[in-house]
């Protein structure tokens, strides 16, 4: 652990704050940034990000600040009792970060930079490919909320401006389970999308087996899983090996050669139950699936005795 502390008074110089802003290198790859500071004036900045993991947790702040050209966050807490929402922004190529705010606003947050090096070093096999899912871009971001008690601790730190040893490992300690927090809700989010992903098909074998089915609309049936009609036919050409109307088509045809057999239907009203309006569209679709016409199952059925 490093011990450098720099302070950033340029601005404080120039008279548009007052209070404390501190950027602290508590760790080889992890800067440790603390603000907590009032607008003298109307305010605004902008400067050039390397490349790195940005994490933002504002604890009282109106100022906006936009990362790159897409993301702007407010951070805004009305009660100490609010939960704190983190960002986590990727900058896996240089770009600007931009600040502004309105005179006599307070602004007390903390953000940690954590190096592309050090991410690299931190990431074991098992949760890099959580992380890359999430993180796949330039500019991409993850927002979560912080546990309570980390919330806590973040009050704590931004009031504490001491740079004793036992201080300096508490700053390391927050970043450090800050970014397992980070992790652990990432692989959440992997393993909900996961599980959702296995249901799928569940859910859908066990809605086929309610006949109601073949009379629902392609619609109607992603509705009630819960899918879009794109990923119906998706979750149903994995499952079922085709689509989810060939799949019902050949179940009715499958039905309805059944009752043929059993002399239970005659040919018009398989072909109508079969859901075909013409007896030779009705022929033509029996004799793809089951290589013979329906007329001969009919055939043998009236040459058998009664």
């Amino acid at each position: 652990m490093s011990g450098a502390v720099v302070r950033d008074t340029a601005v404080r110089k120039r008279g548009l704050f007052i209070g404390r802003v501190e950027n602290l290198m508590i760790q080889d790859g992890i800067l440790f940034h603390n603000k907590d500071i009032v607008h003298k004036a109307d305010f605004s900045t902008q400067r050039e990000l390397p490349p790195q993991l940005i994490i933002a947790i504002p604890l009282e702040s109106k100022a906006l600040m936009t990362y790159g050209a897409t993301h702007r966050l407010r951070g805004c807490r009305f009660h100490k009792s609010d939960p704190i929402i983190a960002t986590a922004i990727l900058y896996t190529e240089p770009d600007l970060v931009q600040g502004a705010a309105k005179a006599n606003i307070r602004s007390r947050s903390i953000v940690l930079s954590l190096s592309l090096p050090w991410l690299e070093r931190q990431m074991a096999g098992k949760h890099r490919g959580s992380f890359e899912r999430i993180f796949s871009h330039h500019l991409s971001r993850f927002d979560w909320t912080l546990p309570p008690h980390l919330g806590q601790i973040a009050e704590a730190l931004n009031l504490t401006s001491s740079q004793n040893g036992p201080e300096m490992l508490m700053r390391e300690a927050f970043a450090l389970t800050v970014w397992e927090s980070l992790m652990v809700n990432i692989q959440q989010i992997a393993f909900v999308s996961s599980q959702r992903h296995n249901e799928q098909p569940t859910r859908l074998k066990m809605l086929l087996m309610d006949e109601k089915v073949d009379e629902m609309a392609l619609a109607d049936i992603a509705d009630t899983l819960g899918m879009s009609v794109s990923t119906l036919q998706r979750a149903a050409k994995k499952e079922l090996g085709m689509s989810l109307q060939r799949y019902l088509r050949e179940r009715k045809l499958q039905e309805v050669k059944v009752r043929l057999e059993e002399r239970t239907m005659s040919l018009q009203e398989a072909a109508e139950h079969a859901g075909y309006h013409h007896a030779a569209n009705f022929i033509t679709a029996f004799r793809k699936l089951f290589g013979f016409s329906p007329k001969q199952i009919v055939r043998q059925g009236q040459e058998k005795p009664d």
